[in-house]
């Protein structure tokens, strides 16, 4: 599975807009779409919250990218909540470091000396942010847990293209591997002017976690992540 929440812009960036512009024209006829056509403005709103200014959140990446941890990437189809119309990006955000490291870690075999790439980075928002809840939704609605962590990417993409074209800067949803809040946002500009900004960056291995531990250890002994010595 790609990650969400970090991983290697450049080959982000390199993704053309055919191949974005290909998937976001596919169709889909699944259940899930069914369901997300019958939701009415009304209750996209009643699901609506704010994510006040100056709000902490977590991303993690690869390279430093001139200091900066923002970055709206306008491909990734096969992103869950990327809106693949060419002109909109979108961010992906964790509430902890642990999250953002067991996103962008799943899945891969890890030795010591790959973790001085990665930088863990503090995004702050810059203004308030209409945020559209998840959880809210799937209570007001015939959507399950299972239709927004599905790995179909047509369908979750739908649903993005729904809440952005209702006016919503992005989405609150449960992470499917450690189940903590995480957010996605969309912004035009990569840089996210206007919306976020980095308050904070330092390579993975010089982070100050709050129990004291090493980004080693948290990954082995807490997140299920194998990382072998040099």
């Amino acid at each position: 599975m790609t990650s969400k929440l970090g991983g290697n812009r450049q080959k982000q960036q390199n993704k053309t807009a055919n191949k974005s512009k290909s998937a976001s024209s596919q169709k889909s006829d699944s259940a899930v779409v069914a369901k997300i056509k019958q939701i009415a403005p009304e209750t996209l709103k009643e699901c609506s919250h704010t994510l006040p200014a100056d709000s902490d959140y977590y991303r993690l990446q690869s390279e430093s990218h001139g200091g900066s941890n923002v970055f709206f990437n306008q491909a990734g189809s096969d992103c869950r909540f990327n809106l693949v119309d060419g002109k909109t990006g979108a961010m992906y955000l964790a509430t902890s470091p642990e999250t953002a490291m067991k996103e962008v870690f799943q899945n891969k075999s890890l030795i010591e000396s790959d973790l001085d790439g990665y930088y863990m980075g503090i995004v702050t928002t810059e203004r308030d942010l209409t945020i559209l809840r998840s959880s809210d939704l799937i209570r007001k609605t015939s959507l399950t847990l299972h239709d927004l962590t599905t790995s179909v990417r047509q369908d979750t993409q739908y649903l993005a293209r729904v809440v952005h074209h209702a006016g919503f800067d992005g989405m609150e949803y449960p992470s499917n591997v450690t189940t903590e809040p995480c957010f996605v946002l969309w912004h035009g500009d990569p840089s996210g002017k206007g919306m976020v900004k980095t308050s904070q960056q330092s390579k993975l291995t010089d982070w100050d976690f709050s129990n004291g531990k090493e980004v080693a250890d948290i990954l082995v002994f807490e997140l299920g992540i194998s990382v072998e010595e040099d």
